[in-house]
């Protein structure tokens, strides 16, 4: 037993989902010859300690569905239920720095996205606030709530989830209608009051002297403690501890490319997005999507950035389309698939900016706090035009239209040099720069000419393309990374291989509305420069002027540029794409997560400077966006004729 669950039962005795999609794992685990432990249950001491001895009862698993049934010999009508996840041993501080950083001068980041990027999360670390998230993996009801037992050595406030701040008690009490599921936000000022302990908290019914109770939890691998007391005293009745014994499959899509092994992998991919559905009824971004899997804090995090859930519902389009997908592995039938998909179109939908007196009319909400046309443009190109094909439901035009609208009058108004990369809604404000990974927004212009036939699209297409490559294309043919308004100019290039993979998507699109332009041969100056820099195993850096070493290997970027060579060789027809595109693809299937963590499987870890984007750097963490876009390079590779099913 690890010392943390210890002293949580040490605590309690010391004070006065729905069954999972994934059956198939089950039903495997009978017929698969060699199998493999998952997540390793306690010891066996512990186990009969805390089992077998006084005051304990035992929890019954079925799948994500656990209960128990306990004799209560007290004169009470209630008792309080307790629940406490493995998962909260140790609650993550938003600048932990990672074992797996390099060892080198600057560990953490050496300057990888900008300067002074550092000196930030040192003066964060020296301040006497810190950001910790503690974990809800269990599926709460709407009459629980989250207990935070505090250790506290002085005044201070505390702000949970962005709720605002209250002052810092020994138990503090979330509501359930300001929680979330996994992974939770908690600031802490002063950093001195600390926690000691974080669970989730419901009353029970006594009945017949006995206490029957159900919960569902959030991952296959649940463990931790339950406790019941008394609820006007808070008087120990009981505990039981909780493990997992369970076996997972041994899993293997095989070597090599083949059909076969594609089609495997696009299965698993989908598996592994679909579970990364936000599930809280209440949520404002219920439906949608987890950005990231942490493996090290076995949480997700992150489930506002609506843009990257565009990616998701093509990819589930095309797995429903497609023949040999396994439904076994997916957990859903083809049609369901494609029910997912149109659920993301919806929720993305409603995120549409509609109120005329806002600054971000006409846009998408694509984050918490902001709204951007190119971000908005993205899931046009990469969701709602392809649910459009399978539906044709004219809301995504419609709403596409709006988006397009927004974005010529934001070139109107700053002269077609520049547009604001987004509208903070916190700050009421338009952000004075603009990004090279506005590109972004080209693919959803391009789709709806595609779709339309409207000259309006094509203009607007042709308009951004020109405005961005004014802005930001240098002598070489790279791009600088950012554009700043006041100053008219943009900074230097810094090499990002996936941002500059999001260039190549833009132009390659841009492309195919206008031949004439030339945007294909700037794509091809783009490709051929990373093709030059990739690995002996078909990966990518995370940035191409600098070694994995220090920056990382960017599956963000590889399982990105995979499907970019194979449509770049679909234009040109030089086999030279194809071969670098298929040998990337293979990297991907290589890395492929089948290991003994449920959650991440089907998934491709990152383990880099970008790991969760803008924090958790060098963490393993799996980016549903970076599967995403594998299950997508490899649906492009399928399209080819060299891979079609005979």
């Amino acid at each position: 037993m690890t010392d943390e669950i210890q002293d949580v039962l040490n605590f309690l005795k010391t004070m006065a989902y729905k069954e999972s999609r994934r059956h198939f794992i089950k039903k495997s685990a009978v017929a698969t010859a060699g199998l493999s432990l998952g997540i390793s249950t306690l010891s066996v001491a512990c186990r009969d300690k805390v089992l077998g001895g006084e005051n304990t009862f035992k929890v019954i698993r079925n799948g994500r569905s656990l209960s128990f049934k306990l004799p209560v010999n007290l004169d009470i009508s209630q008792v309080e239920v307790r629940l406490f996840s493995k998962a909260n041993e140790y609650i993550f501080e938003y600048d932990d720095v990672s074992p797996n950083a390099p060892k080198v001068q600057n560990e953490q980041t050496k300057d990888v996205w900008m300067a002074g990027f550092d000196e930030q999360a040192d003066i964060r670390r020296n301040s006497g606030r810190e950001q910790r998230f503690p974990t809800v993996d269990i599926a709460m009801n709407p009459d629980m709530e989250a207990i935070i037992e505090m250790n506290v050595k002085e005044q201070g406030i505390y702000d949970f989830n962005d709720t605002g701040e209250n002052p810092v008690a020994a138990e503090i009490r979330i509501p359930y209608e300001k929680v979330e599921y996994w992974g939770n936000s908690l600031i802490l000022d002063p950093k001195t009051n600390s926690i000691a302990h974080f669970y989730l908290s419901t009353k029970v019914e006594v009945a017949d002297s006995k206490v029957s109770y159900q919960f569902d939890v959030l991952r296959d691998d649940w463990v931790g403690a339950v406790s019941i007391h008394q609820v006007d005293t808070g008087e120990f009745i009981a505990s039981a501890e909780v493990t997992w014994d369970g076996t997972l499959p041994k899993v293997s899509t095989g070597s090599g490319v083949s059909r076969e092994r594609m089609v495997a992998a696009l299965s698993w991919a989908t598996h592994y997005v679909l579970d990364c559905e936000d599930t809280k009824s209440d949520s404002a971004t219920k439906g949608g999507e987890y950005l990231l899997y942490d493996l090290s804090a076995k949480t997700r995090l992150r489930p506002a950035w609506a843009w990257a859930w565009g990616p998701s519902a093509k990819m589930f389009l095309e797995a429903a389309a497609l023949d040999g997908v396994d439904t076994e592995v997916t957990g859903l039938s083809q049609e369901a698939l494609k029910q997912r998909a149109i659920e993301i179109g919806n929720i993305t939908l409603d995120r549409l900016v509609t109120d005329p007196s806002s600054p971000a009319y006409g846009i998408v909400k694509t984050s918490a706090t902001e709204a951007s046309t190119v971000d908005a443009l993205f899931l046009v190109g990469w969701g709602w035009m392809p649910l459009y094909r399978a539906t044709g439901d004219q809301r995504y035009i419609d709403a596409g239209r709006k988006v397009a609208e927004k974005l010529n009058l934001l070139m109107d108004e700053h002269d077609d040099v520049w547009i604001p990369q987004a509208y903070e809604f916190h700050k009421k404000e338009w952000k004075t720069i603009m990004s090279f990974e506005s590109s972004m927004g080209l693919p959803g212009l391009a789709a709806l000419y595609f779709e339309t036939g409207d000259d309006y699209f094509k203009k607007t297409t042709i308009r951004l393309a020109d405005l961005l490559i004014r802005a930001f294309e240098k002598e070489d043919g790279m791009w600088g990374v950012f554009f700043y308004g006041d100053k008219k100019k943009s900074g230097p290039v810094n090499y990002w291989t996936k941002a500059f993979g999001y260039i190549a998507d833009g132009l390659i699109e841009a492309h195919r509305v206008a031949p004439e332009q030339g945007y294909l041969k700037k794509v091809q100056v783009i490709a051929d420069a990373i093709m030059e820099t990739q690995a002996a195993d078909g990966s990518f850096s995370v940035r191409f002027d600098r070694d994995p070493e220090f920056v990382g290997v960017g599956e963000k970027a590889t399982t990105l540029w995979a499907g970019l060579y194979i449509r770049i060789y679909k234009l040109t027809g030089d086999k030279k794409y194809y071969d670098v595109g298929m040998k990337t693809l293979e990297w991907c299937m290589d890395n492929q997560y089948f290991g003994e963590d449920p959650a991440a499987r089907g998934g491709i870890i990152s383990r880099s400077w970008p790991s969760g984007i803008n924090f958790r750097h060098w963490f393993d963490v799996v980016v549903t966006y970076s599967v995403s876009f594998f299950g997508n390079s490899l649906a492009e590779a399928l399209s080819l004729d060299e891979w079609k099913k005979p």
